[in-house]
Order: C-alpha cells, then sequence, then structure tokens
C-alpha cells in the first residue's frame, strides 16, 4: 500500500512518509489559503493591512504547518496502539491528510476506542493550547506569527470535531464500531458501521455537488472507499480466521531444478499448467522461486541466460504451515506476489499456498454456513 512514498524521518521508531499525493496537492493548498489570508486575519482579530508576508509564501508555511498536525495527529494513534501491543508499519502524509498503518489492529473494543479517541483528542488538546493559552499572551509578536498560531489552532479544533463524526473508517465512526462490538459480532458491528459511514460520505457529497465544493466531494469519495475496504478487509479476517495455512495449501509440491534451461522450464510449465515453481539446488536445498513474470523480465538480447539460477527470486517470502491463514494472506498481499513457499521448523519445503488455495477458504466456509445456518453470499474482492 502508497508505494510511491517517500520517508522523510522517524519518530520514536516509526517511520514518516510522503506520498506523492502530498506533493501534488501541497502547492494548491498552498494557494488555496494564500486566496484567503485577508479573510483569516480578521477572524484573527488581525487588520489585514498588518500582515507583511506574502500570501502566498505564509499559504505555503501554513498548509507545511497543517500536515504536520496531521501527522501529529496519526502518531498519536500509533503510539496508542503501540502500548496496546500493536504493530505500527508507518504514518504516510497523502491527499487528504494522513494514514497511520497499524499491522496486528486489535479486535478489542477497549483497545479501538483508546485508539480512536487519541487522534482528537490530542488534536483538540492542540487546538486549545494555541488559541486560548498561547495566543493571548503573544499580543506583542507580528501580525503574521499571531495569525499563525489562531489558524493552527482554529484548524486543529476542527480536525478534531471533523475525525470525532461517525463517518466510518474516521475516528469517529471507529469508536461507534467498538462501542457496537460491545454487544454483537466485530463483523456486525463493522457492517453498521460502514453501512453509517457510506450514507455519511453520500451526504457529504450531495452537499459537495450542490456548493460546487470539489475538496468535500473529494473527501466523500474518500470515505466511501474506506468503509468499503474495511469492511471487505474485516469479511476476510473473519472468513479466514477458522483455518491454518496447513488446511489450504498444496502438498507435494512440483520443484525445478536451479540448473535447467529456460526452454525446459517453459515446457515443464506448458505441461502441467503451471505460472510459478520453487527452485532446489542439486543437493534438494530450497534456494529460489521462479515465475512466468521472471521469464518475462529477461531483456531480448540476453542470449548467455541459459538456466533458471540465473532468473530466479532468491528473496523467498515463506509461511509456516501451522500459523493462521490470514497471517500469510496479509504476507502475500503485501508483497503483491502469487504464491508463498510453506517451510516447517526443520527449514524443509512442505507445500505451497497461492491465492487458489486461499480462495478456497471462502469456498469452503460459504458452503459450511449455507448448510449450518444459511450462510452468506458475500464476494471477496480477490
Amino acid at each position: 500500500m502508497f508505494k510511491s512514498s517517500l520517508t522523510i524521518l522517524h519518530i520514536s521508531g516509526i517511520p514518516i512518509k510522503l506520498h506523492i499525493s502530498f506533493l501534488l496537492i501541497l502547492p494548491f493548498l498552498a494557494v488555496a489559503i494564500g486566496n484567503n489570508i485577508q479573510q483569516i486575519a480578521v477572524l484573527a482579530g488581525i487588520e489585514p493591512v498588518q500582515v507583511e508576508a506574502n500570501p502566498y509564501l505564509l499559504g505555503f508555511i501554513l498548509a507545511v504547518l497543517l500536515f504536520v498536525s496531521v501527522a501529529m495527529h496519526e502518531l498519536s494513534h500509533s503510539l496508542v496502539a503501540r502500548r496496546r501491543g500493536m504493530k505500527i508499519k508507518d504514518i504516510t502524509l497523502m491527499l487528504l491528510g494522513g494514514v497511520a498503518q497499524i499491522e496486528d489492529e486489535s479486535r478489542r473494543p477497549e483497545d479501538e476506542t483508546l485508539m480512536a479517541l487519541a487522534g482528537p483528542l490530542l488534536s483538540l488538546a492542540l487546538g486549545f493550547l494555541l488559541l486560548f493559552i498561547i495566543r493571548p499572551l503573544t499580543e506583542f509578536l507580528a501580525a503574521d506569527y499571531r495569525l499563525i498560531i489562531y489558524y493552527l489552532g482554529f484548524m486543529n479544533i476542527f480536525l478534531a470535531v471533523f475525525n470525532l463524526l461517525p463517518a466510518f473508517p474516521s475516528d469517529g465512526g471507529r469508536v461507534l464500531r467498538s462501542l457496537l462490538a460491545r454487544k454483537t459480532s466485530y463483523l456486525k458491528a463493522t457492517r453498521i458501521a460502514a453501512a453509517i459511514g457510506k450514507g455519511f460520505a453520500f451526504m457529504l457529497g450531495v452537499f459537495g455537488l450542490l456548493s460546487a465544493q470539489i475538496i468535500l466531494i473529494l473527501i466523500a469519495f474518500f470515505i466511501y472507499i474506506g468503509a468499503s475496504q474495511e469492511y471487505k478487509f474485516n469479511l476476510i479476517r473473519d472468513t479466514f480466521s477458522e483455518f491454518l495455512v496447513r488446511d489450504l495449501m498444496t502438498e507435494n509440491v512440483s520443484t525445478v531444478n536451479e540448473n535447467i534451461t529456460i526452454r525446459q522450464l517453459l515446457d515443464k510449465m506448458l505441461m502441467e499448467k503451471h505460472s510459478g515453481y520453487p527452485v532446489i539446488n542439486d543437493r534438494g536445498e530450497l534456494t529460489g522461486c521462479v515465475t512466468l513474470d521472471d521469464i518475462d523480465e529477461i531483456p531480448n538480447d540476453s542470449e548467455k541466460l541459459k538456466n533458471v539460477g540465473e532468473v530466479m527470486s532468491c528473496e523467498l517470502i515463506t509461511a509456516s504451515p501451522e500459523e493462521p491463514l490470514f497471517e500469510a494472506f496479509k504476507r502475500l498481499s503485501q508483497a503483491d506476489i502469487g504464491r508463498l513457499m510453506v517451510i516447517d521448523e526443520t527449514g524443509e519445503l512442505v507445500g505451497i499456498l497461492t491465492r487458489s488455495d486461499i480462495m478456497k477458504a471462502y469456498q469452503l466456509k460459504n458452503i459450511r454456513d449455507k448448510q449450518g445456518r444459511g450462510g452468506s453470499d458475500e464476494d471477496l474482492p480477490f
């Protein structure tokens, strides 16, 4: 996720990244703020003529500081999540704010409540600090600095209030889900919260369309997509919770030796109708994996490439036969690959897990549910 991102720093061991969409929106946001500097000055109780800096330079500074506030908001989520035992991958600043990527999210309602409230509470505290404590003490400063303090204080309070709206997957929507999850299953709570979030997104989108506010339409779009993806993610997790890797992996795996030629490999693929194979050496040890994509990347003029060992991928992503299927699915999805090598505790290759194998989990559970209690015909996004 967010592959087009650049890490700019680490805070408390958490990478802070800039997505390319952030770089695209920053100048537009700076211009939009710059165009409204006089109105902001009036709201701050400052005479517009007292503002000395170029309005667009001031707009750029305010835009950057606004995203710093968003990063602090997301960082508070992450630090609370880490204290509750969750792993934090990174924080990414992007088009409409920031996203904290949390691995192994807790399904305990109390954990989600604390994590979701951390961001808005920090933004609210920062806003009140700037507006009602720092601002009255800085009347002696130049108008430009007082305007910056006012704008950041106001926007942090707005950020807190907006995020507390029950528009799942926003912070308020997550609090709503955590409350619902105390009375029903986590999946059903997610479905209800996602439906409310979609409804909110629809109304926000209509309002944005009628008022010609493109930014509101974009926010509505991202809320709608986010709610849909969050529900599908939890549906997948719920579906896979009953299975281990060994339940779905393919055993008696067909392998290829790293010394066979590319032509021999292609003939084997055509005959066995496989698109990838584990690669072993002469001692029978697993040394890599080769797929059609690896062969397709061979330059047309590379006549010297004669065997599989020269084109195979040596960075293997593996799974254990005893680990939960959902964990293997996440690893497969994050790496954007089609198969995982299944290795037992002795380091021996005991199977292979493909996307097709994982699809069987959904089919098996769906059939079991239909036979047992009517089941569900939800579609999984594979």
